[in-house]
């Protein structure tokens, strides 16, 4: 059988597989150091457990900033510049982790790499938005997320064979490398971006109109409802995966290990999902993706609350297991649904901004989600954790098709060329159908 992802990947402008291969690269380097940052800062700096955890939530707040602050810069100076300053910084910070003594350096390292975080975000997206157009976004959507997770798989397999406690100069060079890979990453992004498009396209060789602020963000009522359903999909699933989740193992007095092999089953599910299937995932409607997320996410939640009431520690690892499974499926979904939702309702001269506002309202969410999850899980029944977030995960479903209602600038409007219709990288299988989400990317 015809590998899809293989196939679609052939078909991208080498502008676009530059921008993919590049955010490889980072991601190579990011999963050398993300699982370890708290082990890092606490076995290795000698730094309290909370001060450790403080600098997580500070790189999350960091990153709030870091999304619309790019996404300003991306539309009313240069793309090119923004990305090169948010490669550097996020090297700066990354790296300066291997210098860390005290709880004031963490801070500062962390605020560094959380702005560039965010900004790192809106620049990718941006980038790729204004590289295809139509079904081949949602397709190089996909395709990223596939490289995201294969990268920081691999990442996190070498720093989990070379990194030890024991040897405070492991972790430093990790760190080291890890800025090396921003660098090099960056230094491909530069040249990408710095090429001319791949074909014409007047709405960006135009002055962008009106406000240069957020404003013209804040006007737009289909995008706010995109943000709004985002941060809400953020609280009830995304911003648990890595807190409220282990967490409940952990009040349950499960396994540590369950976890461990719960990622592995969700990493290997996403990359073998969006591998064997993106064509048709990046083919079907945001809105149909979005309620698939949902879907899956609150069946997940069933089978966490399963395992909650079980007595089995087998039946416990098992379902665990099962539902960061099932979880990978709302995830590979939503890799190609939001981004290519936001990036429909955007035309070109504003969608560096409106990415930015995407990267705040994940960041946001990712913020909320965790310190809604803690309190449910310390309120003494565990079990409302799932409750209350698969219910949540159920509204979000029956929301999600309002959504399909939402429409943005036409693309085969903006970005009529000379070239023969059969062009892939810009045709858009939903143009001539009335109930569409959009009708492309607004070049």
């Amino acid at each position: 059988m015809k590998i899809q992802s293989v196939a679609a990947l052939r078909q991208l402008p080498p502008r676009t597989r530059a921008v993919m291969g590049a955010n490889l690269v980072s991601s190579v380097g990011t999963g050398l150091v993300q699982p370890f940052l708290v082990l890092y800062l606490t076995r290795v700096r000698g730094l309290p457990v909370g001060a450790a955890t403080a600098v997580i939530s500070v790189i999350a707040v960091a990153s709030l900033l870091g999304g619309p602050l790019a996404g300003r810069l991306a539309d009313g100076r240069s793309l090119r510049a923004t990305a090169a300053a948010a490669m550097a910084l996020a090297a700066l910070g990354t790296a300066s982790f291997a210098l860390v003594t005290g709880v004031g350096g963490a801070v500062l390292a962390g605020s560094a790499y959380g702005l560039a975080y965010g900004a790192m975000l809106s620049v990718w997206n941006t980038a790729i938005g204004r590289s295809v157009t139509g079904e081949a976004r949602s397709t190089v959507f996909g395709l990223q997320f596939v490289g995201l997770n294969a990268g920081v798989g691999l990442g996190g397999l070498l720093g989990g064979i070379f990194a030890s406690t024991a040897d405070p100069g492991r972790f430093q060079l990790l760190y080291v490398c890890d800025g090396l890979s921003f660098l090099a990453a960056g230094a491909v992004l530069v040249l990408a971006v710095g090429r001319g498009p791949e074909r014409p396209d007047p709405a960006a060789a135009e002055p962008a109109a009106g406000p240069r602020g957020y404003a013209v963000v804040l006007r737009d009522r289909a995008l706010l409802k995109v943000l709004a359903f985002t941060v809400a999909l953020m609280v009830v699933g995304y911003g648990q995966l890595e807190s409220s989740i282990p967490g409940l193992v952990a009040v349950r007095g499960m396994d540590a290990r369950i976890m461990a092999w719960g990622f592995v089953a969700n990493t290997c599910c996403i990359v073998l999902i969006q591998f064997a299937a993106v064509t048709r995932i990046s083919r079907s409607r945001p809105a149909v993706l979005l309620a698939g997320t949902a879907g899956s996410w609150a069946a997940s939640w069933l089978l966490l609350l399963l395992a909650t009431v079980s007595s089995s520690t087998a039946v416990q690892a098992a379902l665990v297991i099962g539902a960061l499974a099932v979880f990978a499926v709302g995830e590979a979904l939503l890799a190609v649904a939001l981004p290519t939702l936001v990036n429909t309702l955007a035309s070109d001269p504003v969608r560096g901004r409106y990415n930015g506002a995407y990267s705040a309202a994940m960041s946001g969410g990712l913020v909320l989600g965790p310190l809604l999850g803690g309190r449910l899980l310390t309120g003494g029944q565990p079990w409302l954790l799932a409750v209350v977030l698969g219910a949540g995960c159920v509204a979000c479903v029956a929301l999600a098709p309002r959504l399909g209602r939402l429409h943005g600038p036409s693309d085969s409007a903006q970005t009529a060329a000379p070239e023969a219709p059969d062009d892939r990288h810009t045709s858009d299988p939903y143009e001539n159908e009335p109930q569409r989400l959009g009708s492309g990317g607004g070049r």
